[in-house]
């Protein structure tokens, strides 16, 4: 019996031993399933925009996106012809926009900025005459698809008042047949609390470039 006792007794120091060792191991085991955290980066900001500017408090950025082909026609033409100016097949070049509010002190508390009435009027293609013709038809759905409004009206729904907050973006679609052989879209933004008008230089990507030098051939 004496014996059965010194032994177990030898025995307790194992035990000791082997549960120091689980012991030890179970923050080992903890660091290696919980994974460090890490930055990530912000979803709603592109890269680099192609262009940007600000006249006075709306900061503007431009983000040429994807190019389609037009399911419908634009059914308008030039004057003295009766050809359709952009029909069904043309490319189509989308553009998502961003406008963020920037504060200035002699604004005091004031935390938003107005751009009621927000209008892309004016735009055109570089080396073109006549103004930029805006897919009506299509560029809608791209902007819905794209999880965007369809140009400055959509994002305020009907709203009488348009405000967009200081620092915030808010984003907005827009989407213009491509004319044969241009590679630059020269955008007019007109924000009337802003006094005069954003003017900004666009080149379009390279896929832009290559459907329009294709339409024109």
């Amino acid at each position: 019996m004496n014996k059965k006792l010194i032994a177990i007794a030898a025995l307790f120091p194992l035990f000791a031993l082997t549960g120091c060792a689980a012991s030890a191991q179970d923050p080992k085991g903890s660091f290696t399933t919980v994974a460090p955290a890490t930055p990530t980066a912000t979803p709603s900001r592109d890269a680099t925009p192609a262009a940007d500017g600000i006249v006075d408090t709306v900061y503007v950025e431009v983000f040429p996106g994807k190019t389609f082909k037009a399911k419908h026609g634009c059914r308008c033409t030039l004057p003295d012809s009766n050809q359709e100016l952009f029909p069904m097949g043309t490319p189509v070049i989308f553009v998502k926009f961003t406008m963020s509010g920037e504060w200035k002190p002699s604004q005091g508390n004031q935390t938003y900025q107005d751009v009621t009435g927000t209008t892309l009027n004016g735009t055109q293609f570089d080396g073109r005459p006549e103004p930029a013709v805006l897919d009506t038809a299509d560029g809608p759905s791209a902007a819905k698809a794209a999880g965007l409004a369809w140009l400055p009206s959509g994002i305020f729904h009907g709203k009488t008042n348009w405000t967009i907050p200081n620092d915030k973006e808010r984003s907005f679609g827009a989407a213009w047949y491509l004319p044969a052989g241009v590679d630059r879209l020269l955008l007019t933004m007109n924000v009337p609390s802003e006094g005069q008008p954003l003017h900004l230089t666009v080149p379009l990507p390279p896929s832009a470039t290559d459907a329009a030098n294709v339409s024109g051939e």
